[in-house]
């Protein structure tokens, strides 16, 4: 058995390590509370001085561990119940040490002495591995590590991850990196990173093309336009709905060109006796850029048991002057696990990006080994789950015309979680 106490920069083997002699520890269950708390005995063999450090190292750690649960140095304790394999961690949030109340195993008045402390710790009730990056496949890529070639453009903007090669009994969350791989320098602003787990990821076509619309991908409209006015409407088919029977998604429009005074708003809804009915609104967007995100919506509107009903999706523009757009596409991002990452203004050098830690927390532009925290996360992040096939989506819109088929580099990695050991 091993059992450890760490901050990350300094270890305690309570199992088996100078002045601690070993302990008694197996880790406790308790239902589906998030935190949990237990105790372990350890034993304390040497001269009073020694064994005082120990105990004193042990208590210091624990008390430090609620200051530490918004910084970046949290204490863990670290198991491995037999002599080999994988040590897995569990975040400490509290805890304290008591002498054992027998006075021959508290006695400390011999040159060498042996007693009896108590740790307890409160810890979260679930048990992560060791990191490990994710194989995955691409349009590009037969599975592999080291990365994958995701490219943005329609239908092909994913990596794929099987089941087999997520361990754990529960989602786990990612450190997601994701590199310039164009050639050139280009100007990311906004990154959309969402993973399809429920909606038929091996088979779903989660893009409505322009050229879908109902007359067509390039439209124009008079001054004085109003949302009133249905500019392009796509319907959904049946296939698609019996996929994402009422699920969420973040509905991502992609312009080949639209003049700048647009606003432009998002809408679903169902058809009756023929006619488009919009349930569900999203916020209206000023046309600054031309990847606009438009919002969540269900698709369909009406949830599960309307799964196959007749519903489309409409994208309306209000303007005071006249003028044009063509839709390239529209991408609905699923949400099983979803993150926006904004990039605040530096152009992105080929082999550079993004990195979001969501193991320890962060989302940093990287260069090489430097990273620099000039991005802003928004959103729950993405989990992996254990044992299900599944597609992580990758999207980004640059300061200025949205450009298909910029290739980007994709890695992941995330330490399986356990609720058991």
């Amino acid at each position: 058995m091993l059992l450890r106490l760490t901050d990350g920069t300094t270890t305690l083997t309570l199992s088996g390590a100078g002045a601690y002699l070993g302990a008694t520890y197996f880790p406790s269950k308790a239902g589906g509370d998030e935190r949990i708390t237990e105790t372990a005995v350890l034993i304390l063999e040497g001269t009073e001085a020694a064994i005082r450090a120990a105990a004193g190292a042990v208590d210091a750690m624990l008390r430090y561990a609620p200051t530490s649960e918004d910084a970046f140095a949290p204490v863990y304790v670290e198991f491995r119940p037999t002599d080999s394999g994988d040590i897995l961690r569990a975040r400490v949030y509290d805890g304290f040490t008591n002498w054992s109340q027998v006075p021959a195993e508290r006695y400390l008045y011999g040159a060498l002495n042996t007693v009896r402390v108590t740790a307890t710790w409160e810890r979260a009730n679930q048990w992560e591995g060791p990191e490990a990056e994710l194989p995955m496949a691409s349009s590009v890529h037969t599975e592999r590590t080291g990365g994958v070639t995701v490219t943005g453009s329609a239908g092909i903007n994913y990596a794929t991850i099987t089941a087999a090669n997520v361990k754990g009994t529960r989602p786990a969350p990612i450190r997601l990196r994701v590199l310039n791989a164009s050639g050139s320098s280009i100007s990311w602003r906004t990154i959309h990173v969402g993973l399809n787990v429920y909606s038929a990821p091996a088979s779903a076509d989660l893009w409505l093309l322009g050229s879908e619309a109902t007359g067509g991908a390039a439209r124009s409209w008079s001054a004085g336009v109003t949302h009133s006015t249905l500019t392009w409407l796509i319907p959904f088919t049946a296939t698609l709905l019996g996929q994402t029977q009422g699920r969420t998604f973040r509905v991502l429009a992609a312009f080949d060109s639209i003049t700048s005074t647009a606003n432009v708003q998002a809408s679903v809804g169902s058809y009756v006796s023929g006619l488009y009915v919009p349930t569900r609104y999203g916020s209206e967007r000023t046309a600054l850029r031309e990847l606009i995100d438009l919002g969540e919506f269900a698709v369909p509107p009406g949830g599960y048991n309307v799964a196959n009903a007749a519903a489309a999706l409409a994208v309306t523009v209000r303007s005071a002057f006249a003028g044009s757009a063509t839709l390239n596409f529209v991408m609905l991002m699923p949400t099983d696990g979803y993150r926006r990452l904004e990039q605040v203004g530096f152009t992105v050098a080929n082999g550079t990006g993004v990195e979001d830690d969501g193991v320890a927390g962060g989302a940093y532009a990287v260069s090489g080994s430097s990273r620099y925290p000039i991005v802003a996360a928004a959103g729950e992040g993405v989990r992996v789950h254990p044992g299900r096939d599944q597609r992580l989506y990758v999207l980004f819109g640059e300061d200025g015309p949205f450009v298909a088929g910029r290739a980007m580099t994709v890695q992941a990695w995330y330490r399986p979680i356990y609720d058991n050991i």
